[in-house]
Order: structure tokens, then sequence, then C-alpha cells
């Protein structure tokens, strides 16, 4: 039988040993040996069907990423992946998504259709502008379980500063659209989910969401800190970053400035709403981001059993590593580039899942292996926090991710 030792590129020092006739990957690291169990256990799927949007919105990472193709992913491959999900019997969720607007696909609807006639739930973030009630109850009946609609802004003026080329009223008039849709042909889904943007500018918004959520039948907000990709919108972060005076206490919260006086603004005290049907009412709720930078560090990617695919059909752990951007901490500009384990074109979505290099990140990530580079006191003058390597040998590192420390979220 034969058996190869491999560097791992993304962590200095530490060998796999890899047969590819068994059924786990043998890691070596430091002064102990683990195994790998290789299983087909991908519970979730995040696809960017396109990388294509709209909108110009002020915090988009499409402003400032290096990516210069712009596609749709094709048919043939939307059809692939879902071929190549039963072999992945624990994959149960499909989530359109990514950096680009999946209603500009010219073929979502037959997107959906796909997945749901696979027996998969498929669910989809958007901005709400393209979701004209024809196109809205054509995903009804597709079988879409779950939408949710970013609005940054309950104001006019401000919504379509932070959204260029949105109009607030014409997401909101879409909302209702499709929810009389849903009453009209007899469907309860798709559930409608709010997401905010949470920034300095709309901060004092938030308390408004669950009345405005309640008014327009959603069973759900999720509210997230913003990801700066740039010095203009780095003046717009509310998380607090470490080293500074934390001011909190019960809902009121004061995070420094980019000028470092607190910005004061309370979260609403009522959380939960009633959202009520013919034959039932479910309670809906806000969930809350993490203002502040902890030792707690999680990511929901990888505790999830999840993974993306980009429209060209590349794989990667999460969105964080989905595109090589740039994004600005502590005042600090830091490069991230894309890491990629696959190519679906190329290989078998189950596969990638079980690659070796692949299970030994997730093994690395789910641990978080990681220093915590936030509170290091040489942060400032570390070339490794320019990029996403770290000092001790992981390449790529989530050492600093938003994502992990719950302040920046995704559905």
């Amino acid at each position: 039988m034969k058996t190869v030792r491999t560097e791992m590129p993304w962590k200095k020092g530490a060998t796999s040993v890899c047969d590819p006739d068994k059924p786990y990957v043998v890691l070596e690291q430091e002064n102990e040996t683990i195994l790998l169990k290789r299983q087909p256990d991908l519970k979730k799927l995040y696809l960017e069907v396109t990388s294509r949007c709209n909108l110009e919105c002020l915090s988009c990472v499409r402003k400032h990423w290096t990516e210069t193709a712009l596609q749709e992913m094709d048919m043939d491959l939307v059809r692939q992946i879902a071929a190549q999900s039963k072999e992945l019997p624990h994959l149960n969720r499909i989530h359109l998504g990514g950096f680009g607007e999946p209603l500009s696909h010219p073929h979502i609807v037959e997107i959906v259709n796909i997945f749901t006639d696979n027996g998969l739930r498929v669910s989809m973030s958007t901005n709400g502008t393209l979701l004209y009630p024809e196109l809205s109850a054509r995903l009804i009946r597709a079988g879409l379980e779950h939408v949710i609609v970013s609005v940054d802004s309950t104001e006019k003026e401000l919504f379509e500063s932070l959204r260029v080329k949105g109009e607030l009223h014409q997401v909101l008039q879409n909302i209702d659209q499709l929810q009389r849709n849903k009453k009209r042909l007899g469907f309860h889904n798709p559930r409608l989910g709010l997401e905010f943007v949470m920034m300095r500018s709309n901060a004092h918004q938030v308390k408004e969401l669950p009345s405005l959520a309640k008014e327009l039948g959603a069973t759900s907000v999720l509210l997230t800190n913003l990801l700066a990709h740039s010095p203009e919108m780095y003046r717009e972060v509310l998380y607090e970053q470490p080293g500074q005076d934390r001011l909190i206490k019960g809902d009121v919260l004061a995070p420094p400035a980019w000028d470092k006086q607190p910005l004061m603004h309370v979260f609403p005290s009522r959380r939960t709403w009633p959202v009520v049907a013919e034959d039932w009412i479910l309670w809906a709720t806000m969930t809350l981001p993490r203002m502040y930078w902890s030792s707690e560090r999680k990511c929901s990617f990888i505790d999830g059993q999840a993974a993306v695919i980009r429209a060209d059909g590349k794989v990667s752990p999460c969105y964080a590593l989905l595109r090589s951007h740039p994004y600005l901490l502590d005042n600090r500009q830091k490069h991230v580039e894309a890491y990629l384990v696959g190519d679906i074109r190329e290989q078998p979505l189950l596969d990638i899942w079980t690659a070796s290099e692949y299970l030994k990140f997730r093994y690395t990530v789910r641990n978080y292996n990681f220093p915590s580079c936030m509170d290091c006191q040489v942060n400032k003058y570390c070339e490794y926090a320019l990029s996403n390597d770290d000092c001790w040998g992981n390449s790529p590192s989530c050492a600093d991710c938003l994502y992990s420390q719950g302040i920046v979220r995704c559905p």
C-alpha cells in the first residue's frame, strides 16, 4: 500500500500522511499525532451564483477587491453541484449569496428550482431592488424557503447614500408585494428576514428595526457590524478595538469612534415581536453582533460544516477568504489573499471536502490554533498582520477575523 507524506503549505513545520485508500488522514503536529476522518458531512453550501451587482454600495468589497472578471455561474455548473449533492447525505441547505446580487442572474428561478427539486432547502440574501412582484411570485412557486433583504437605513436619504443606485421605497414596495403574493398563492414561504449593517451614521435607527420588521412581516433581523475596506468607511466603524476602555452598561454601548470619542446608542429593549398568519403565530427575533474583541473565537462556517462556491466554480472555506481584498483593522490596512481549496469543474465536491489540506485547515480553525493578533503589543509593527499569515506559521491565518469574533455576521 502506497503512503504519501506531504508538506502542508498553510502550516509550516507540519506534515500529513495521506493514504488514498484509508478513510482518514494522519496529522503529525508538534508532539501529537491526530487522525482526521474523511466524512461526507458537508451540511451547507453558500453559492455565489453571480459576482455582478446592480448597486454600488459604499461599504461593499466589490469597490476594492482585485478581481477584474465579473461573471455568472453557468447552468451546467449549477446542475453539476445539484447532482453531486446526492453524494453528500448531510447537505440540506443552499444559500444563494456571496458578493454579487443573486437576483441579477438571468436564470435565478431555474437555479432555485433545480435545488428544491433535489430536496434541498434554499435561502437567499438580496438587496431587494430586483425582487419585483412577477419574479417574487415565481420564486415562491419554485420553493424558496427564506429570503433575507438588506435594509441599512429606515430613512430614504441615508439609505440611498449608502446603497448607491438603490431606492428605499422600491425595496419596501417589493417586500410588500412578496408578502401579498405569498398570501394570494397560499404559501407560508419564503420567510422574510432583514439584514442591517450597523455604522455610526445609521446606529440611531437600530431601535426602529423591530417595529419595521413587524410591519413588514419579517421573522428575523440580523444585525451586523461594518467590515471596512477603506479609510473612509473605517470612520463608520462602531465595534471596539482592543486596548480601549470599554463602556458597557446594560443595553448602552459606547465604543470608541475614529476620534476616540464614544458614540452613545441604545439597542432596542424589545427584540422579539409576533408575526401572525392565518393559522399560526411566530415569535420573531433580532440577533445582535458582538461589539468588542474577545479571546473567544468561533467560525460559523467551519463549525456549521459549510463551504462557499464562487461563480467560477472555485471552492473556499468561507466568505472572508472567498476573494482577495483589503480591509482595515485598528487603523492599519490588511490585505487578504483568496484561499481556494478546489474547483468543482475539475474535481467532485466530495473529493474537495475530504481532501487532506482542507481537512487539516478545518481542524485548525475548529480548535482555533491561531495567535490573538489584535491583543499583541507589536501588532502595529508586525508584517504578518498586514496579510493573512501569522507568526505561528499559518497561511492563511484566521487570527484577526471579524467573522470569527461575531463582530461581522452573515446568514
